[in-house]
């Protein structure tokens, strides 16, 4: 993906920032291979997990509070064992994009 194309939904540099904050000096962030997916994010025990729906502002890029909330609120109902993963797609998207 183009960093201009990305930068029309999110804040890389935000997002790389919290990014470090949330994983540690040692995150491996970077923009997604998948062109549907804004990033991609390498585990410690090498898992490539990819998040962020290409196509839609995130909070990094809108800074719209009532949409922040929404999506927090829709987000926290997916099924499946995701808030126990530290690394799942919707959590790094919660955490990292919201």
């Amino acid at each position: 993906m183009e960093k201009k194309q990305i930068r029309l939904y999110s804040n890389p540099t935000e997002v790389y920032r919290r990014a470090k904050k949330y994983i540690g000096k040692t995150a491996k962030i970077g923009l997604s291979t998948k062109k549907e997916k804004k990033y991609m994010i390498t585990t410690p025990d090498g898992r490539v997990v990819h998040f962020g729906q290409m196509g839609y502002e995130d909070y990094t890029k809108h800074k719209n509070k009532t949409r922040r909330k929404n999506y927090l609120n829709r987000s926290a109902k997916i099924k499946g064992n995701w808030k126990k993963d530290k690394y799942s797609p919707n959590n790094l998207s919660r955490i990292l994009l919201w």
